[in-house]
Formats: structure tokens, C-alpha cells, sequence
């Protein structure tokens, strides 16, 4: 395992984003999140002026919904129904979440986080298709003794071993394997490819990492 600290920028068109480079003494401190479509975050809100960033929030493309579950002073909790999770939805596709809380302050977000090397290569590689620019402030190591795929890619590629896709000819399709994955037929694919680049580099490698 290793552990990274990342500055991820928000996209122009990412709400979080919009918000706290307009009012740059807010800050958004992300307590958990369930990502999904639509993808649903607790959060509390701190600012001096607190109602004008709240109404931004509230207002914002890609915010379906906020509730104020509580108020404090200068900070507010809330529970935002957003239409599109971004560097999360990244971080998940990845199996490389962050630890929570973290802080959305200016238009960037801090993370922190541990996971193999795989997940955290593959989280560069969703940010970056993403168009998303983030950069690394901090990485420890682990041991090369860690697993080459990740627990989804071990699963993945399994299902397909067992289902017959990598016989010749196929003995099934990749649409077969990604309804026994239970993923759509595309996000089965890159899992697939992203292993597949894994085991070969490994291989042609002599076994090394």
C-alpha cells in the first residue's frame, strides 16, 4: 500500500468549484458521500458570510437539491443531491477513494489517501481522462510485495476466465461478463483492458513490477 496527498483543481464547470473561487473565504468541508447518479454529499459550509454562499450553492448548475441539516455560527450543514459526483466519480472508478473528510477551498480539493500502487496509477488515469489537473504533494512507497490487480480487477478478470472470454474462440461476450460483474459493458471493458495492461507489462517485465 501507499499513501498519497493530492491537489485536485475543480473543472470551470464543476459547482464546487464555481462557488468557492467566487466567494474565496468559503470553504467546503466534504464529510461523506454516496456516489451515484445523482451522487449525494454531506458537507458543512464556513464562510463569514454564510447566506450568499449557501444561495450560490443552492443555485448552482449540477445542484439538484440542499438541506441544511444544521447550523452553527459561521458553518452549516448540508446534505447536496449533485448530478454529477466528478473527481469522486473518478476516485470510485479507481478503488481509490479519499479519506473523509477532506476540504474544497478555491476551486481545489485536498485529498489524502491510501492504496496500491495499481489504484493510485489508475486514479491518474481517471482524473486525466477526465480532463481533471491534479498534482501529487506527497507519496510514500509501499513494498513491491502487494497485489498487481485490485480486488474489482481480480474479480473482473476471474468472472471472465471462468465465463470462457479468453478462450479461443470466446465462449462468451464481453456484454455476458459484464452482466455477471453486474457493470455496464463499457466499464467492464476498461476494467478488463487496465488488468490485461497490468499482467502483460508484468509479464514482458520478467515478473517485476
Amino acid at each position: 500500500m501507499a499513501r498519497a496527498r493530492l491537489t485536485v483543481t475543480t473543472p470551470d464547470g464543476s459547482w464546487a468549484g464555481r462557488v468557492t473561487r467566487s466567494h474565496p473565504d468559503a470553504h467546503i468541508r466534504v464529510r461523506t458521500a454516496s456516489i451515484g447518479e445523482p451522487a449525494t454529499l454531506v458537507a458543512e459550509v464556513t464562510a463569514p458570510s454564510l447566506a450568499p454562499v449557501i444561495a450560490a450553492i443552492s443555485e448552482a448548475d449540477g445542484v439538484r437539491s440542499l438541506d441544511i441539516l444544521d447550523r452553527h455560527g459561521d458553518t452549516a450543514v448540508c446534505r447536496l443531491t449533485v448530478a454529477d459526483a466528478g473527481p469522486l466519480a473518478a476516485a470510485a472508478a479507481a478503488g481509490a477513494p479519499p479519506e473523509y473528510p477532506f476540504t474544497v477551498a478555491d476551486g481545489t480539493i485536498e485529498w489524502e489517501l491510501t492504496a496500491t500502487r495499481s489504484a493510485l496509477a489508475d486514479l491518474a488515469d481517471e482524473l486525466s481522462e477526465r480532463g481533471l489537473e491534479f498534482t501529487v504533494a506527497e507519496m510514500r512507497p509501499g513494498d513491491d510485495g502487494e497485489p498487481l490487480l485490485t480486488p474489482r480487477q481480480r474479480t473482473v478478470v476471474r468472472t471472465a476466465v471462468d465465463s470462457g472470454y479468453y478462450e479461443v474462440p470466446r465462449g462468451c461476450s464481453l456484454a455476458t461478463v459484464a452482466e455477471q460483474a453486474d457493470l455496464s459493458k463499457s466499464t467492464c471493458s476498461e476494467i478488463l483492458r487496465r488488468a490485461e495492461k497490468r499482467l502483460l507489462t508484468r509479464y514482458l517485465n520478467g515478473g517485476q513490477p
